[in-house]
């Protein structure tokens, strides 16, 4: 397990929550659709803080689609630096091009594409920036000397936050509602949280 691991495969929605009037009314369900992390970058909810750091972003630009502003699916969890740095771009799909398969994290804290669109998505977010570089080897490591020297630091670094969301509660309308019971919340009721991800 390591602290930018992609995901295996491309993100499927396991929520459908609609008819909301904002966008914010979203946040709940985003931060337990994409584990609380960025989808471009990976930043975690549990490394600093989480008011301020992170937004509901807008995958199709508002000023673009302005009628996808309030649809759940066109909407992503994004750290506060990689939703400003993305502004109106039009992207590749963060949830389908930023795979294990088609990104590499090495260990210096470079990221590759494997594939057009992932390099295009790098590139365009600065992603392989001096900055990004350094900020990712550094909690590559913090991560590593954690998890050698102190468990219960490395299950708070790698852990769930405290505070997951209950999506128990109706939306308007909801297109997966068996989502909630696979949400992350419902699992540790059930005992089935894993202790880090």
């Amino acid at each position: 397990m390591g602290a930018f691991d992609y995901p295996a495969l491309p993100h499927q929605r396991r929520h459908g929550p609609h008819g909301y009037e904002r966008p914010i009314t979203y946040r709940p369900w985003l931060r337990d659709e994409f584990t609380f992390r960025c989808v471009y970058c990976l930043l975690r909810e549990q490394w600093g803080r989480i008011t301020g750091e992170f937004d509901v972003e807008h995958f199709r630009p508002q000023v673009n689609s302005p009628e996808l502003g309030v649809t759940y699916e066109n909407l992503l969890y994004a750290c506060h630096t990689c939703n400003l740095l993305k502004g109106v771009t039009e992207l590749p799909d963060p949830s389908r091009v930023l795979t294990a398969e088609a990104v590499r994290v090495n260990p210096d804290g470079s990221i590759e594409g494997r594939d057009s669109d992932a390099r295009r998505l790098i590139a365009i977010l600065g992603l392989n920036s001096d900055s990004y570089r350094r900020w990712r080897s550094v909690w590559m490591r913090n991560v590593e000397l954690a998890e050698q020297y102190d468990q219960e630091h490395f299950r708070r670094l790698m852990g769930f936050p405290d505070d997951l969301p209950s999506l128990d509660h109706s939306p308007p309308v909801n297109a997966r509602p068996e989502g909630v019971q696979q949400c992350w919340y419902a699992k540790r009721q059930r005992g089935e949280l894993p202790e880090m991800y």
